[in-house]
């Protein structure tokens, strides 16, 4: 909320934001919703920005943003949440309403000690690891932490990794055109497509263990 890059990654800059959404949010219509997301022809997506300034990040709470995304869920088939690394109240808001929380870990033993601490409090809250989808990031196969380590010492499985690529990210974001564009077919590229697969591969499985739960 405070310092969100989504937009800028699509170059996109000076739009409007959810602070423009937050004060109305018992009385949204799709047309007001749609006017202002950020239309990105490109590749289709919507995107709600980030207030411009951090400050006015404080304007926004817990439950208002809660209202927003549920809206928002009604509209789309697929709504992304970019999280911040604090557990902040908007934060812990998503995990109520969230089907699928995707945590992000790489090779660093900082990272790992975190992920920990962060599935360790999902089981105090209640979360099953069904819904979490635990995926390693620039994932550098010359480092001696594995994936195969991690999700032993974690007890939760790494799902997906996505190799390390400087060159392909870092150029992507500095152009604000987002790689999944241009450079799909790159090894980096195919580990988002294996990301977006892991989720809707265990949205269906809740799904349907959902089915067969209303049945009972």
């Amino acid at each position: 909320m405070q310092f969100g890059d989504v937009a800028i990654f699509v170059n996109e800059q000076g739009k409007n934001a959810i602070i423009e959404l937050a004060p109305r949010v018992d009385e949204l219509e799709p047309e007001v919703v749609e006017e202002i997301l950020i239309n990105h022809a490109a590749s289709g997506l919507r995107i709600l920005a980030a207030p411009q300034r951090p400050e006015l990040a404080e304007r926004i709470s817990a439950d208002q943003f809660t209202k927003v995304v549920q809206y928002l869920q009604r509209m789309y088939a697929y709504v992304v949440v970019d999280t911040s690394h604090i557990l902040s109240d908007v934060v812990l808001s998503m995990f109520d309403i969230s089907d699928v929380i995707v945590l992000v870990t790489t090779q660093e033993i900082p990272a790992i000690k975190n992920a920990r601490l962060f599935l360790d409090l999902l089981q105090t809250m209640g979360i099953g690891k069904e819904r979490v989808v635990f995926i390693m990031n620039r994932y550098d196969k010359r480092i001696a932490i594995t994936p195969e380590r991690v999700s032993e010492n974690l007890k939760h499985e790494v799902s997906v990794t996505i190799p390390l690529d400087e060159k392909v990210a870092i150029t992507a974001v500095n152009r604000g055109v987002p790689f999944m564009l241009d450079n799909k077919s790159q090894p980096v590229g195919r580990g988002i497509f294996s990301l977006a697969e892991a989720v809707r591969a265990r949205l269906i499985t809740l799904e349907s263990e959902n089915v067969v739960s209303d049945k009972r």
